[in-house]
């Protein structure tokens, strides 16, 4: 009998190498960076990647990064990483030439999350993480986006160069601010890193920090690319702009509620806190500040509670991601308005507690090295932000007087109480109420009721020093306490959403479910009267908006139809500049007709940020020249002009030169008075 014939097993290819899986894995990785880095970069350079394009592009990008699983979580955080470190881009010169700072930023998050998906073992699933997991309440995002469209629908509209000068009047400040952006495009820098003027001096906001002006700037190169325009179109783009980054802080507020563990679930509780939420920025104080011409501190506000929206779900403190958009939380405070960070400090310090070993538990050498570099980071920006506020020359400025906020003292009264109490509440409430992590997120909520308490020390000791200066609280004792007003207004929905939470889940009825739902829209519609009547329109029939962002919208409509007679300033300048005249190096702007409508101070300091040449010594000499009589009063404004320095020149509405030569009543000086 013959032997079975022995089977042979099929021989199989050996596996590759690891190392040679890796470096296809690499290569794939570095091609789709590439390919990703080189669309957006044509993109830009053709245009296509421009204007609201570019905008939309801009934030899927930033949106795709996989920070979070949920897509509220991910604004949050996106946001706070912004506002704190884009900024930074702007403390140096670059060599970007005109592809500019933001088409390269892009190119490289379009080149990092296309090479992470590219590089990975299976593609597939590292795509599907880029793609956010949505909830119910990811529905109020678009809500609080299209809210603020309709609100500041003035400020982005289509208008004229004297239509948008003439509603930036309205605010003070819009004219120092502007001539930060200004400079900032111009220059590629902020301006306490710019050279001596030519004329020599200093700039007029060197000791200013410009971490709003940076970000603004950010969004007008999204907008246009890194070119200055003409001064009406950076005078739109700006307006466009501020109100963008208004939109989007709020925006981020609301995102920031919506992710919390306690509301991610329950969108009938979600809607009355974001409703409440965007009614502070829209309508309420948060408005006011907007449309007073100081947005830097409207962001300022909005990132202090943001710190507490990051760091209230962390489980544990030394996590990099979270930690990084908080630090950049407190640069951008620091860098948009200083003072807040006396508010910031106790929100911070809340977030490490409880001291518990597992929150403070050494995590891998890896993340301890990238957390050190996050705080060391922070606190080389806090530095920095000393050394420019050190430059400021007066004795003490937190006594100067200036212009009076409209601070709510009812309103900031109530939300310190409601903050206190409500915190308290929440410290006596069951450990299983509020998510797995009751105990520990009980603490750190427990914990923000030093806000109210240390606003109040603080608003207090500003005010007194103030009295003993000046008889009376000034400028930055009412901004406090207006930024107190607007930060415990907000902050309180924090511990009133977690007590609500504390209920049992709606009944899965269809006739219940429809009554939450009813009861749910009416309460968030009812929260958005809590500063008066938000409805404009209706003063034909004796009713008018009552709510301070609602009158000023309807304000800014009334300017828009008919601006202000100053507001030609900056048509006049394009015209000088379109006939071929030169902007005479050491000129000054003095509206001398009869029917000016705004301060003649202002109107000066406005001709110094259309034309790029507001240094310290020129504003000295600006700030001296208020008058009301457009005869004798404005011909002494020309003769103090002219007598600070041989070379100065005075330019004036061309329709009224002679009025001022004939008060002036010195031929010699004739011709160093220029009408335009």
């Amino acid at each position: 009998m013959a032997a079975p014939a022995q089977v042979v097993p099929a021989l199989r290819p050996a596996p590759p190498p690891p190392s040679r899986g890796r470096d296809r894995r690499l290569l794939r990785g570095l091609v789709a960076a590439v390919a990703a880095a080189v669309v957006v970069l044509v993109g830009r350079r053709a245009g296509v990647l421009e204007g609201t394009a570019g905008l939309l592009v801009g934030a899927l990008l930033v949106l795709l990064v996989p920070t979070s699983r949920d897509l509220c979580r991910r604004i949050l955080l996106a946001g706070c990483l912004l506002l704190g470190w884009v900024p930074l881009l702007w403390w140096v010169p670059l060599p970007v030439g005109t592809t500019g700072r933001v088409a390269i930023g892009l190119a490289v998050l379009a080149a990092a999350v296309a090479g992470w998906v590219g590089a990975g073992r299976r593609p597939r699933l590292r795509m599907r993480a880029l793609v956010p997991r949505l909830r119910r309440v990811d529905v109020f995002v678009p809500l609080s986006v299209g809210l603020g469209l309709v609100e500041l629908q003035p400020w982005l509209q289509v208008k004229t160069t004297s239509q948008t000068l003439g509603m930036l009047m309205s605010g003070w400040d819009n004219s120092a601010h502007f001539a930060m952006v200004e400079g900032i495009r111009r220059t590629g820098v902020t301006a306490d890193v710019l050279a001596a003027p030519p004329g020599g001096g200093t700039w007029q906001f060197f000791n200013y920090p410009q971490g709003f002006h940076a970000v603004v700037a950010t969004l007008i190169e999204v907008m246009v690319g890194p070119v200055p325009g003409s001064i009406g179109s950076e005078l739109l783009l700006y307006s466009q702009a501020v109100a963008l980054l208004v939109i989007a802080v709020t925006t981020m507020l609301v995102a920031g509620f919506c992710a919390l563990p306690v509301l991610r679930g329950r969108p009938g509780i979600a809607a009355p806190v974001a409703a409440f939420v965007a009614a502070v920025f829209y309508f309420g104080p948060g408005a006011t500040s907007i449309q007073g011409g100081i947005g830097n501190f409207t962001v300022a506000c909005a990132l202090v509670v943001a710190i507490a929206l990051v760091g209230l779900p962390m489980a544990r403190v030394w996590a990099p991601l979270p930690l990084a958009a908080i630090g950049g939380a407190v640069v951008g405070i620091a860098s948009s308005w200083v003072l807040l960070l006396v508010l910031a400090a106790p929100v911070v310090i809340a977030l490490t507690l409880p001291f518990a070993r597992r929150r403070w538990a050494r995590s891998s050498v890896r993340v301890t090295v990238v957390c050190a570099v996050v705080v060391l980071a922070v606190l080389g920006c806090l530095w920095r932000t000393v050394v420019v506020i050190s430059r400021v020359q007066a004795a003490s400025p937190l006594t100067l007087t200036g212009g009076a906020p409209p601070v709510n003292l009812g309103f900031a009264f109530g939300a310190a109480l409601g903050v206190l109490g409500a915190c308290l509440m929440v410290r006596r409430g069951s450990v299983g109420a509020i998510g797995s992590a009751g105990r520990s997120t009980r603490a750190r909520i427990a914990a923000l009721a030093a806000v109210p308490v240390v606003g109040a020390i603080t608003a207090t000791v500003l005010v007194v020093m103030q009295i003993d200066a000046s008889g009376e609280a000034t400028y930055y004792g009412l901004k406090f306490m207006l930024g107190a007003e607007i930060i415990l207004l907000v902050l309180l929905a924090i511990p009133v959403a977690h007590l609500a939470g504390r209920r049992r889940p709606p009944s899965l009825r269809p006739w219940a479910a429809v009554r939450g739902f009813v009861a749910s829209v009416c309460v968030a519609l009812a929260v958005t009267q809590v500063f008066g009547l938000t409805v404009a329109g209706l003063s034909g029939i004796g009713l008018s908006a009552e709510a301070p962002g609602s009158a000023d919208l309807v304000q800014q409509v009334r300017v828009l139809r008919q601006p202000p007679t100053s507001s030609d300033i900056a048509v006049r300048i394009e015209r000088l500049q379109r006939t071929g005249g030169d902007i005479p190096p050491d000129s000054f702007y003095v509206d001398a007709r009869p029917d000016r409508p705004i301060n003649s101070i202002l109107a000066s300091q406005w001709y110094l940020a259309l034309t790029g040449t507001w240094t310290t010594q020129r504003n000295y000499v600006a700030a001296r020249t208020l008058f009301v009589d457009p005869g004798p009063g404005a011909a002494a404004a020309v003769r103090w002009i002219l007598a600070t320095s041989p070379d100065a020149v005075v330019l004036v509405p061309f329709e009224n030169r002679y009025t001022v030569l004939k008060a002036l009543d010195e031929p010699r000086l004739d011709a160093r008075v220029i009408g335009i």
